[in-house]
């Protein structure tokens, strides 16, 4: 096997693991594995627009869409880690809001109590 093939054979599998272990959640629960396969996808689509793709020399525009494809991968990564984040957010109001109503309910019932007593 030459270097331009080991080379493509690399990049497909960093893109995907970027497909399959960023949709699981291993990537969710961990933040190691999620940052590491997103600097990964940042390094190789910047070295691959950086020194090209060897075997394509002729035609750079292959290795400006490969590199392109991972640096997207990283928006898109970056995008999804921020709708985790926000589902997150969105539990703990709810759990807040409730955990406040439930207080508030049962100030309530303590009052008519009271106001029960003292009638």
């Amino acid at each position: 096997m030459d270097i331009s093939t080991a080379v493509l054979f690399a990049l497909v599998a960093i893109i995907g693991v970027n497909q399959v272990a960023v949709r699981t959640r291993l990537a969710r629960e961990h933040g190691v594995v999620f940052w590491g396969i997103t600097l990964l996808d940042l390094l190789a689509g910047l070295a691959v627009l950086g020194l090209g793709l060897p075997g394509f020399e002729a035609t750079p525009t292959v290795s400006w869409v490969v590199g392109l494809v991972l640096v997207f991968h990283v928006a898109q990564n970056l995008m999804l880690r921020n709708e985790w984040d926000q589902q997150a957010r969105d539990a703990a109001r709810a759990e807040r809001d409730e955990e406040r109503k439930r207080r508030r309910q049962e100030r309530e019932a303590r009052e008519l109590g009271e106001a029960a007593d003292d009638g």
